[in-house]
């Protein structure tokens, strides 16, 4: 007995010896009823056992063989069910040879029907069928609702002719035991789902089949075992895996789903029902019969609905449905609650998709402990983050940095965190799980916890990149740092109500941030919103820079108030024993300060002077732009136009050393207001002239030069009508504003671009029209630049009022007073026209 084997297709079976003896007995009697008692006189003789001992056996045998191999006649016993071969050896004892019964009959379930429509989804299709050719491990992951398993069936029907035996659909929440995957594929092939895994490979291993396994999550570990060991043990049986997580079994090969594609602000009809968001959700509002076209009426709030939802197909679907009840304006401003508002999915559908909250709590269920907390404990971060910004937030005493990367990674693996594969990886969560985040929060009572320990990562890195400023180029800097424009908005709302010392403090490491992205208004209100009330326990350094950013940003349209503020910044920053923070507050009052006498110019000089050697070192170039800034600043204030030209030629080669590009830009201003006041050629003339045809070499292989060139060329008209060069100054002026030249470099917002250009260069275009005896036009050009002259003023800002005493050379004081009121009504294509006019009074008669 000890030979025994039973072979399936020349492969042994693996089966005990009690087993092969019993099943021994029922094939000698040829399909014959044998009673318990003969079988276990037979199997166990002489020996005392109980009757359930061959029901256990039978049991085995039925997983191995088929259940119906072997039938129950009750009250009789058993008897062998399948057909025989009938040999000469007809003996009804148990034989020596091998017993083969027939292998159990395969017949796989026909697939689930294809999708009707797959929108937005060729692109995905085509990579995944791509990488099954290549691959016999596919995993199809993704976050909860974004499609995989539509994904993955489309893609079954595509491939089920390129295998011998087709493909076969397992869903794993459809078995009887979701954890366990053998079963249910056991099940799928039309198989005893007892079928232990042996019998199932061996079955398996002359296909030729796609087998596709569906929400592979919930079935964790056993999910990869299973898929290892087909692929260990066949050889031309594929795999196609859809799970919220990846495998991590040797030869995977993952495709993330992403959400469908959005269209972009501003995009109209035809351009968005290109993007698949768009085209699923009109094709779900119609198939529920609902009178639904998009047009130019609702085009705005259909993709803003979409971009909100992260054109997640589950959220798009729900959404429709909800459409009839609320209509799309009620339905987008109620999608801050979504979880309460996207219910009522298909009832014919799995519960996960019966609303947005279940399929999100199934996914919850998955996660560990610690990752559970880490996903709640990142909503705050808006527009992404990097590990190390992660665990400056999350590590505390319960979670140190390295669990906080393991539950990041988990969080990853899951698809519920989005990672952007670079150098230096950035994560994300999509927005519709950033309120999962929050409505957890709230649940647990840690939304303030949350906020507090990002608002400390925020200012923690921020306080760092104030310091980096000073080594680093502009460019670099706003590359690394302008990611997190969104993570300090956020921080800012909050510690406003909650923490306004950390607030300030952030407010004035950002302040670069917000100057780089051209968000000075923005900058503004954030520091006017903590004008009333500002805390009394603020340190002297804080409430310093808070002072003087506030003074800056309020000296342009209110310099009186800002006069006041930078006093106060200056008194406070000689008690903030920071040497530093105390010579910025002084330059910025000298460069900034219009009510600033000349006494107190001189006396702020003095304490740079004695300052400059503390504070102007090897990394603080930034530092030492400000001090070259307020002497340039003194000098032409005193009329010393050469050492103020010489300073500011200084300042303009140190910035262009360390990267300052934004000083450069400011620079390049103040030095064509400071030729326009002279009148008189200047040393810097070489200098502009070196950098104007570098800049144009530059700007035609890069247009980020643009902003550059042009105010390289405003400097270039103004030392040309220094040198009485009127005519190419002209052309010089006329190529700036010009609407082509508009277009080619900032194609986007071309009007933008020639409005900002021109009241850049107003100065430069009214000294063109007196140069060229215009004297008229440049009077109302004077008035018509009244954001930055009054003629109530008794101290023009410069360079205005070096240019006003020159017209008064020519024209009398009412003369120069009426045509001034008359500028001051232009509006700016009057203003345009009377800058490029060939002849005097042109734009004056426009319109009058």
């Amino acid at each position: 007995m000890a030979s025994r084997v039973l072979l399936s297709e020349g492969v042994p079976v693996p089966l005990s010896g009690r087993q092969l003896d019993l099943l021994g007995v029922l094939v000698a009697h040829r399909g014959a009823v044998v009673s318990k008692n003969e079988l276990l006189n037979r199997v166990w003789p002489g020996q005392a056992v109980e009757e359930n001992n061959a029901a256990v056996h039978v049991s085995a045998l039925r997983r191995t063989l088929g259940r119906e191999a072997i039938a129950t006649v009750a009250g009789q016993g058993y008897r062998f069910a399948l057909p025989m071969r009938h040999d000469e050896d007809t003996s009804d004892e148990p034989t020596d040879r091998a017993v083969e019964p027939p292998s159990p009959v395969l017949r796989p379930r026909a697939l689930p029907s294809a999708p009707v429509a797959m929108h937005g989804r060729g692109a995905d299709l085509q990579a995944l069928l791509s990488r099954l050719v290549r691959h016999r491990l596919v995993t199809v992951v993704g976050a909860p609702g974004v499609g995989k398993s539509t994904l993955a069936l489309a893609c079954a029907h595509e491939r089920r002719q390129a295998a011998r035996d087709g493909a076969v659909w397992v869903d794993l929440l459809n078995g009887d035991d979701p954890s366990d995957p053998l079963p249910a594929v056991a099940a799928a092939l039309g198989l005893d789902p007892g079928t232990d895994l042996p019998t199932l490979l061996a079955l398996l291993r002359p296909m030729s089949l796609l087998l596709v396994l569906d929400n592979a999550e919930i079935a964790g570990a056993r999910a990869a075992t299973f898929c290892h060991a087909v692929l260990e043990n066949t050889e031309d049986v594929a795999l196609m895996v859809t799970s919220r997580k990846v495998l991590r079994v040797p030869g995977e090969r993952v495709l993330r789903t992403p959400p469908l594609s959005v269209p972009p602000a501003g995009a109209g009809v035809d351009e968005s029902l290109m993007h698949g968001s768009v085209a699923l959700f009109v094709d779900q509002v119609r198939a529920q019969g609902q009178p639904f076209a998009l047009g130019v009426h609702n085009v705005a709030q259909v993709t803003a609905l979409c971009r909100r939802l992260d054109g997640v197909p589950l959220a798009l679907q729900l959404a429709a449905g909800r459409l009839a009840m609320f209509g799309i304006d009620q339905l987008c401003e109620r999608l801050s609650d979504r979880y309460r508002l996207l219910t009522r999915g298909t009832q014919a559908g799995p519960r996960r998709h019966q609303s947005l909250r279940v399929c999100m709590d199934a996914s919850m269920a998955l996660l560990d402990d610690v990752e559970q907390l880490v996903l709640r404990r990142l909503e705050p971060f808006e527009g992404g983050f990097t590990l190390e910004m992660a665990t400056a937030a999350l590590s505390d005493r319960q979670l140190d940095a390295w669990t906080v990367a393991e539950a990041l990674e988990g969080l990853v693996d899951h698809s519920l965190v989005q990672v952007d594969a670079e150098d230096r990886p950035r994560y994300r969560l999509l927005d519709g799980i950033r309120a999962y985040g929050l409505l957890l929060l709230e649940e647990t009572g840690e939304v303030d916890i949350a906020r507090r320990q990002h608002a400390r990562a925020m200012s923690q890195l921020f306080d760092r990149a104030e310091r980096a400023l000073q080594m680093m180029p502009d460019a670099r800097w706003i590359a690394e740092f302008s990611p997190e424009l969104g993570n300090v908005r956020a921080a800012l709302d909050w510690c406003l109500e909650h923490e306004p010392v950390r607030g300030l403090g952030l407010l004035a490491h950002s302040r670069a941030l917000f100057e780089l992205l051209s968000l000075v208004p923005e900058s503004a209100w954030r520091h006017a919103a903590y004008e009333a009330e500002l805390p009394a326990e603020l340190p002297p350094a804080v409430l310093a820079r808070y002072c003087i950013d506030h003074a800056g940003l309020l000296a342009p349209h209110d310099p009186k108030r800002a006069a006041i503020w930078y006093r106060r910044g200056v008194t406070v920053s000689r008690t903030a024993d920071d040497p530093a923070l105390r010579y910025l507050a002084l330059c910025r009052q000298v460069v900034e300060d219009r009510e600033l006498s000349q006494a107190a110019m001189r006396y702020a000089m003095g304490e740079l002077v004695a300052l400059a050697g503390r504070c102007e070192g090897a990394h603080a170039a930034r530092l030492k732009l400000w001090g070259l800034a307020a002497r340039a600043h003194v000098w032409r204030v005193e009329g010393q136009a050469a050492e103020a030209d010489e300073a500011m030629c200084a300042s303009l080669q140190l910035a262009q050393e360390v990267g300052a590009s934004r000083w450069v830009l400011d620079d390049l201003h103040r030095l064509m207001n400071l030729q326009v006041g002279h009148g008189e050629p200047l040393r810097s003339a070489a200098l502009v002239r070196q950098w104007e045809d570098a800049a144009s070499r530059a700007s035609g292989v890069n247009t980020a030069n643009g902003e550059f060139l042009q105010r390289v060329l405003g400097c270039l008209a103004a030392v040309l009508l220094a040198e009485g060069r009127a005519e190419e100054a002209r052309d010089v002026l006329t190529g700036i504003v010009s609407p082509r030249s508009s277009r080619e470099r900032h194609p986007e917002h071309p009007h933008d671009a020639q409005h900002e250009a021109f009241d850049r260069l107003l100065p430069v275009f009214a000294w063109l029209a007196f140069e060229e005896g215009r004297d008229q036009d440049a009077a109302r050009l004077t008035g018509y630049a009244g954001q930055a002259y009054s003629p109530i003023r008794a101290d023009p800002l410069p360079p205005w009022g070096s240019l006003v005493q020159r017209m008064r050379t020519r024209l009398d004081g009412f003369s120069m007073a009426r045509l001034q009121e008359e500028g001051h009504r232009w509006d700016e294509p009057r203003a345009m026209a009377a800058a490029l006019a060939w002849t005097a009074g042109i734009a004056a008669s426009m319109g009058d």
